[in-house]
């Protein structure tokens, strides 16, 4: 060999380095993508890496390894990019309907996420653009399509603030208006017939609009509760000894208003001289206290069924709702006291209007619950809980028939609901070295929290509700960053009793068994026959008997294990009615006062950085 090919600076030894700077830059590259991908499935501020113990821990791994901010964003940008040129192509060839839901979340001025933002808040508000469907393994699904700060947002076109994000996250992901079936919206008074009518250019009129239920819940809540001055709460909260009183959740509110009225009825609070030096409500104040713990409690027992048992497909909410209806109905007719009975009434006024937006979708949901078929809609009409009761169940059969004739006619059985592998699928899992499920939503059937996020991300009782629990949580998630975050009292006390609650649900007996209305259906529904009529695949379903009623049933387990091979066509139906959420926020953060807020790591990043981590964070999780 000639001496030259080895002198320093030769061709060959410069190959040599060349090939070794590659390696290093390969691994460099491959390290910064791992690195990425964990903040992007934790939710953690890329800007962490600027603190010293950030920095020390990566230096002790690999001393070569430096990254910084704008390389990790830069990496960020590149995954989210990836998942979405997927997660486009999987929309495109998916043969089911979606329900898109629109969700504006603010920074509230004293809430936990604030007091936990680490660096400037640039943004204080964001829209959340979420699609919802029912997979190939009869999973539900919650992809978030786009995360926008509507301060960042500039209308080049007509459209209303509200509609403009909406509107780029639908052309951004290509989903034509025909395949959506619902579009979830907030349910409060900014959502008039005009604003509505921006989000129906986007879709098209065929869609359902449906309204979050916990929503609903929060606005009746807070009618009754905004009677409770600051000093009345901060008295009971001394004379009952509940702890901080900052709850942002009505749940705790009143279990504990309950406590003080069973302890004022028990006649404690004159049994011991402890008590004498408290101030104690007046007479005029302790109706306002029993009211708020009557009526809340109320919906408390129907929001416990919905929200607190994994996450509820559609089916399950028209039943339910229709007894919190009866319950309200009661407390206008029999209240005690005349403040009472009017805010009974206006509660009930206000549930009457979103039950009647909401019916037809409901109820045709129950219908597709093999334990109530067409069985309980005939027997709520029957009761004459509406003036139109019979021509309402008729209208909800005739929409069922038209539906299930458009599926059939269309020979949507005979393809599969995707055939395109989703962002998530098993081999893409393999090859990701940090794949592995993470979700914790309290109420996702996905894989999946949020969404949550999911929230709180909507952790992992089961399947379904570690998806939905997650969203919620990572919305929820406050990251440490360097010192950790104080401990906030009614945070941690509220997820305490929330795990607490689920071990006692398990254990005890049917709910159902104590709602009157309910147990008048199962003796009506015995009495019955069964009614004849052709042999349609909607007819033959209709035509068998309804199932025992099971409080732990499935509705997307029997139509995936047993409905599907009897009823292909009408399974195509059930799926795509069943995957629309009724409520956007699920398990604890269902109890909320107001409006959610954004994740704490997202409101000091850049637009396209918060938006890139949130839409890539439920596509890496699952």
């Amino acid at each position: 060999m000639d001496n030259r090919d080895l002198a320093p600076g030769s061709s060959s030894e410069m190959t040599k380095k060349n090939d070794s700077l590659d390696g290093v830059e390969k691994k460099d590259k491959e390290a910064l993508n791992a690195l990425a991908k964990f903040f992007v499935r934790g939710g953690v501020n890329p800007n962490t890496i600027r603190f010293p113990s950030f920095t020390n821990f990566t230096r002790l791994l690999n001393p070569n390894f430096r990254p910084t901010v704008p390389l990790l964003e830069k990496e960020v940008l590149e995954i989210h990019r990836e998942c979405k040129d997927k997660a486009k192509d999987f929309l495109k060839a998916f043969q089911g309907k979606l329900t898109l839901s629109y969700e504006w979340m603010v920074l509230g001025d004293y809430g936990w996420t604030r007091d936990s933002v680490k660096g400037p808040v640039l943004h204080e508000d964001f829209v959340c653009i979420t699609a919802h469907f029912v997979d190939d393994d009869w999973k539900v699904r919650r992809w978030i399509l786009g995360y926008a700060s509507e301060v960042g947002l500039v209308v080049a076109t007509d459209d209303d603030l509200y509609v403009h994000g909406f509107r780029n996250a639908v052309e951004g992901f290509e989903i034509e208006g025909k395949k959506v079936s619902a579009l979830l919206l907030p349910n409060e008074e900014g959502f008039d017939e005009e604003t509505l009518g921006g989000f129906r250019r986007v879709l098209g009129d065929n869609v359902f609009l449906v309204y979050c239920c916990a929503d609903l819940f929060r606005l009746m809540v807070d009618g009754v509760f905004r009677d409770l001055s600051g000093k009345l709460l901060e008295d009971l909260r001394m004379l009952v000894n509940w702890g901080k009183c900052e709850s942002e959740n009505w749940n705790l509110w009143v279990s504990n208003l309950q406590r003080a009225v069973d302890m004022r009825n028990e006649d404690e609070f004159s049994k011991d001289e402890i008590y004498d030096d408290y101030d104690k409500p007046s007479d005029e104040e302790w109706i306002k206290i029993e009211t708020f713990a009557r009526l809340v409690g109320c919906i408390y027992k129907v929001a416990v069924e919905l929200f607190e048992g994994g996450y509820s497909t559609s089916n399950v909410y028209f039943y339910l709702l229709a007894e919190l209806k009866v319950m309200l109905e009661k407390e206008v007719d029999g209240g005690e006291s005349y403040y009472l009975r009017c805010n009974a009434k206006w509660m009930l006024k206000r549930f009457d209007k979103y039950w009647d937006r909401m019916f037809l979708v409901l109820a045709t949901a129950s219908v597709l619950d093999p334990r109530f078929k067409m069985k309980y809609l005939e027997f709520y009409c029957s009761k004459k809980m509406e003036n139109d009761g019979g021509s309402k169940a008729e209208t909800v059969l005739e929409y069922l028939r038209s539906l299930y004739a458009r599926y059939a006619a269309s020979g949507i059985c005979q393809k599969p609901i995707c055939p395109v592998a989703a962002p998530n699928s098993k081999e893409e899992d393999e090859n990701d070295d940090g794949g592995e499920d993470c979700d914790e939503e309290q109420d996702g059937e996905e894989d999946n929290e949020d969404e949550g996020e999911e929230e709180e991300d909507y952790e992992d009782e089961e399947e379904e509700e570690e998806d939905y629990d997650e969203e919620e949580v990572e919305e929820s998630d406050c990251d440490d960053e360097e010192g950790g975050e104080e401990e906030r009292y009614d945070s941690d006390t509220s997820e305490e009793v929330e795990r607490e609650a689920r071990k006692k649900r398990k254990e005890k007996p049917d709910a159902c068994k104590d709602f009157a209305l309910f147990q008048e259906f199962l003796k009506f529904e015995g009495s019955s026959s069964p009614r004849e009529f052709g042999e349609t695949e909607l007819d033959a379903y209709l035509k068998e008997p309804v199932m025992e009623w099971n409080k732990d049933f499935k509705a997307l387990d029997w139509w995936r294990e047993e409905g599907g091979h009897k009823y292909p066509v009408l399974s195509r139906v059930a799926r795509d009615v069943l995957s629309i959420p009724i409520s956007r926020a699920t398990s604890y953060y269902a109890y909320g006062m107001d409006r959610r807020e954004p994740p704490a790591f997202v409101v000091s990043l850049e637009a396209e950085v918060a938006n890139a981590m949130m839409c890539s964070k439920r596509w890496l999780r699952l």
